[in-house]
């Protein structure tokens, strides 16, 4: 997991399809962007090497939000609007598995709390198949948020 801000993004270093990221992220017109599925870059089968899920939601009971995993994808979480924290832990094989990793998804699920931390915005979360995560937590209020994950095929 990386947590940091926009700022410093270019000094991260993990690579052009990271690069094109976090270049989308910086663009002003993607923050008026209305929520869904946003393709950025795809290969020559189709493939989508690169896509934004815009989502708008009031955060949630941190019980209320569930250690999610992915394999094929890293999140790159990013915040417009509002505040949340993210639930994190290391995805270890002694979580108990509480929905079976689905590859046409590339999401699964597993038992267990994650150590809130903090989100603001401009901050942005990079989370790969090691870090089980929980997004959408409130803080201590639930508040109404705007972000993109942004999904980096790895």
């Amino acid at each position: 997991m990386i947590i940091d801000t926009l700022d410093n993004a270019e000094k991260l270093n993990l690579g052009p399809r990271f690069a094109k990221a976090f270049a989308w992220l910086k663009d002003p017109a993607n923050a008026a962007l209305p929520a869904g599925h946003h393709v950025i870059e795809t290969a020559p089968d189709g493939t989508e090497t690169l896509f934004a899920n815009v989502q708008e939601y009031d955060t949630r009971d941190p019980a209320a939000c569930r250690l999610e995993f992915h394999r094929r994808y890293a999140d790159i979480q990013f915040l417009f609007e509002g505040n949340e924290a993210i639930g994190w832990r290391p995805l270890t094989d002694d979580l108990a598995v509480t929905q079976p990793y689905s590859e046409q998804d590339d999401i699964g699920f597993v038992a267990g709390e994650g150590t809130a931390i903090p989100f603001v915005p401009g901050g942005f979360f990079v989370l790969f198949p090691q870090d089980a995560h929980a997004p959408g937590q409130r803080t201590p209020a639930a508040t109404r948020v705007k972000k993109a994950i942004v999904k980096v095929l790895l």
